[in-house]
């Protein structure tokens, strides 16, 4: 099929589906979903300079995606200036989300790239100014849903069709083997596998409950429209190796977030122990991930075998070997937010730390790390609160931040509230704070 064919189907394609599912939520909905589901899409792909042929750097930055987002923030703030949204009063809800910004922004002063660490602090402010959109709506857990689903229907199909058709923008290959890897709008292989782990928990999540309610004869189109991106995930996922190992972290996060996930399915009542377990769980997740790049010890040394890895992961050994004494040199404060990676050092050393708990010491110290860590377990407590009343919110974002725990031992998803993975985050924490304890389903028409 001609690439200008194939695209030109997609795009039809996609805009049945995303008429259907807009059809279906835009009673509870306003056209701020649609702000919201561009700045999804936009977390978890490439950049709009990259589509643009913009030849760029981390030092330079990209004036299309700075424009881009710019006149998403402008807009945003616009509409909550009109809707007589008091800002201070929800910063001042989330104290701990308003304090990791600003301790960004202090980070500035200490940054060996001034410049780049404060252009990348306007990007989370504009990711907390979206937060804050999302909550200005009357049902912010239907928005959230329903921009969720545009964004995830956009991203995976136009993936497979860059891969398949337009393979300068949609593969990669690796730098000394020449190995093929499946990117498609995402900036890495890894990228992309996140997206289609989150949105097969995503889908998986909405699909039991459409079915657990029997709403087929509201739902059926869009029950085969979910059916299908799960399959769609589950293809691009296993790359074109066509193996569930091919990204070995993602599959390892969508085991913990799929058990975690029907295991509160399953469980109609809730104790003091299994919250407490949960927490124990989440702390433990967190100090492997932690002590691993540090120590360079696996806790289970047949693991690798059995996900068709060598002792090195993939050489994240000799990548966590080589930024240690740079980690060890700033370990209070880090670099700055933005501030120690370079074009010369990804080019020497890697993209990133291939450890999210590493990563973020490097840009913010411990004090950094300590600060996402308390976010992260506060906002799982919190969550786990729900579960008495029956939340099924809470069920989908306690598998979620287990699946982030997880990711992070061997990617990075932690570090900043821009990624795709934080940002939803970001949004449940303040959809909290507005005191939203329905479960999102029963707030959520679903897509039929």
């Amino acid at each position: 099929m001609p690439p200008q064919l194939a695209l030109t189907l997609g795009l039809v394609f996609l805009g049945i589906i995303i008429y259907v599912e807009h059809q279906n939520s835009k009673k509870e909905v306003t056209g701020v979903v649609w702000i919201i589901a561009l700045w999804i899409l936009y977390t978890g792909s490439k950049g709009l300079g990259f589509f643009l042929n913009v030849n760029t750097t981390i030092e330079a930055g990209s004036p299309p995606d700075r424009y881009l987002l710019l006149s998403l923030g402008i807009l945003s703030l616009i509409i909550l200036i009109n809707r007589h949204f008091s800002l201070s009063t929800a910063l001042k809800q989330n104290t701990l989300v308003s304090g990791i910004v600003f301790y960004f922004l202090l980070s500035v002063l200490w940054s060996g790239a001034p410049e780049v660490s404060f252009r990348r602090w306007g990007r989370e402010a504009i990711a907390l100014i979206i937060a804050l959109l999302l909550i200005s709506e009357k049902n912010p857990v239907q928005t959230l849903s329903s921009a969720l689903k545009k964004a995830v229907y956009v991203a995976l199909s136009l993936s497979i069709i860059l891969i398949k058709y337009f393979p300068a923008y949609g593969r990669s290959y690796g730098r000394w083997s020449g190995e093929v890897m499946w990117e498609g709008i995402a900036s890495q292989k890894n990228g992309l596998a996140m997206i289609c782990v989150i949105s097969i928990l995503f889908f998986i999540w909405s699909i039991s409950q459409t079915i657990k309610d029997r709403k087929y004869f509201y739902s059926k189109l869009m029950l085969l429209v979910d059916s299908f991106m799960v399959l769609l995930a589950l293809y691009l996922m296993m790359g074109p190796q066509k193996t569930l190992t091919y990204s070995a972290t993602s599959l390892l996060s969508l085991i913990a977030g799929l058990i975690s996930l029907a295991f509160f399915r399953v469980k109609s009542r809730f104790s003091k122990k299994i919250e407490k377990n949960i927490l124990i769980i989440a702390v433990i997740l967190i100090i492997i991930g932690i002590t691993i790049p540090f120590s360079g010890k696996l806790p289970i040394k047949s693991l690798p075998k059995l996900l068709n890895r060598n002792e090195t992961l993939t050489n994240r050994m000799a990548i966590w070997s080589s930024l240690l004494p740079y980690a060890k040199k700033h370990i209070l404060l880090g670099y700055g937010f933005g501030g120690f990676w370079t074009t010369f050092l990804r080019e020497q050393i890697g993209s990133h730390a291939h450890n999210g708990y590493l990563n973020t010491i490097l840009d913010l110290g411990l004090t950094g790390l300590f600060l996402f860590i308390i976010f992260i377990i506060k906002l799982l407590n919190q969550s786990i609160k729900l579960l008495t009343s029956n939340s099924q919110a809470a069920v989908l974002f306690i598998s979620l931040i287990l699946m982030l725990l997880v990711r992070n031992i061997a990617e990075v998803s932690l570090g900043e509230f821009t990624s795709f993975f934080m940002w939803l985050l970001l949004a449940w924490s303040f959809i909290l704070k507005t005191g939203e304890n329905m479960s999102l389903h029963q707030e959520e028409v679903q897509q039929g």
